[in-house]
């Protein structure tokens, strides 16, 4: 098939084929586009988010583990 596509008496059904190609990458050509802009947005949201991470101030956080249980003297009263 393709063979007869390449040959010189069947140049309108290559310039088709090629037409189709070209048509074809064009449409790949968008949707590449499309992904690129869509990990950009990504990309920068996590670098936004990440800059307001680091600018809160830190979290103190409360542990309730094994430590205050073998150590009674520290456990709240009831």
């Amino acid at each position: 098939m393709i063979r007869s596509m390449l040959s010189r008496r069947n140049r309108p059904a290559r310039k088709e084929w090629l037409n189709r190609l070209d048509r074809i990458a064009g449409d790949l050509n968008v949707l590449l586009v499309c992904i690129a802009l869509g990990l950009a947005a990504l990309d920068a949201t996590f670098l936004f988010t990440q800059k307001i991470i680091d600018s809160l101030p830190q979290v103190t956080r409360v542990v309730d583990g094994p430590a205050l249980a073998a150590n009674p003297e520290t456990q709240p009263q009831k």
